[in-house]
């Protein structure tokens, strides 16, 4: 078996995938996460009396934004939390949350807005949307301000997980047209133009995705695919790199990160040093990391 390093030297080297901005030891490092994958803050962030879910940070690393949900997913709030004093502390609502479900956020390249989805009513006055719908807020002096609704790209059927390039473009799994599939949205002044679905057979054979998330420099796809045969669990994390224009069948990320659970919701640290992701245990989601030194594919 090969390090994930050396494999991709032969298409695109990961490091360039996933810049490292610095080297040091972020707020999210962890000793433990060298070779395997290991909770994140556990009892604090990732608890398990509580399904948590999606772990984003600011550009420093010593923020963290996450979804803590019901176990049945009928609700979801973003929650913040700050690493002060070598400790992350006890999180908090953000205050653009709290009344319907929302979760999966991410940042936009300059770290000013958030983007994320929501349940929340489309317009004001209506009644909670049916499915999960494209949402940013922008910080300003300090505070997010009231979320807008992407007009431009969402659908009648659920739109998840939204991720961003270097370039703005915007790339979500969306369930519209009775598929399932990942859409790629190019920036248009304030808004986005029509969103594309990239290729299905990067999904592989009976591939079938979830929450999926591209890197910042728009050449690798982190996808949560479940149904293939070489599945371990109920939805495992899989790797997809753009080589010469063309998106390569995305490949298991290894059983290090891959269990008979479920792994879903992946995301790359801001130094390009870990993947963190979610793990559904006994009903419940944890927070997880693990150096992308240590997989194998």
């Amino acid at each position: 078996m090969k390090s994930i390093f050396k494999l991709m030297a032969c298409t695109a080297v990961i490091s360039s995938m996933f810049p490292q901005q610095d080297l040091y030891a972020a707020p999210y490092h962890s000793a433990l996460a060298k070779d395997k994958a290991v909770e994140f803050a556990p009892g604090i962030i990732s608890t398990k009396a509580n399904f948590e879910i999606n772990t984003v940070f600011n550009k420093a690393g010593d923020e963290v934004i996450f979804a803590r949900c019901k176990d049945d997913f009928s609700h979801c709030t973003m929650m913040q939390s700050s690493f002060v004093s070598g400790q992350w502390q006890q999180p908090t609502a953000l205050a653009i949350s709290g009344d319907y479900l929302d979760a999966d956020p991410f940042y936009s390249p300059d770290y000013t807005q958030l983007y994320f989805v929501s349940k929340r009513p489309i317009a004001e006055g209506e009644a909670e949307a049916a499915e999960v719908n494209l949402w940013r807020s922008t910080k300003l002096d300090g505070q997010w301000q009231a979320p807008e609704y992407l007009v431009d790209v969402n659908s009648d059927a659920a739109d998840l997980y939204p991720s961003l390039t270097d370039k703005g473009e915007l790339y979500f799994p969306s369930f519209r047209d009775n598929g399932r599939h990942m859409y790629v949205a190019q920036p248009k002044g304030n808004g986005f133009s029509q969103p594309k679905p990239l290729p299905s057979h990067i999904y592989g054979v009976n591939g079938n995705i979830g929450d999926s998330a591209v890197s910042r420099d728009g050449n690798t796809i982190v996808f949560s695919i479940k149904d293939r045969e070489d599945s371990l669990g109920k939805g495992d994390l899989y790797i997809s790199n753009r080589v010469n224009g063309e998106w390569t069948v995305a490949k298991t990320l290894g059983d290090k990160v891959n269990t008979a659970d479920h792994e879903f919701t992946p995301i790359i640290s801001p130094n390009g040093e870990y993947l963190f992701f979610t793990r559904i245990e006994n009903g419940r989601g944890n927070l997880y990391q693990i150096k992308l030194t240590a997989l194998t594919i």
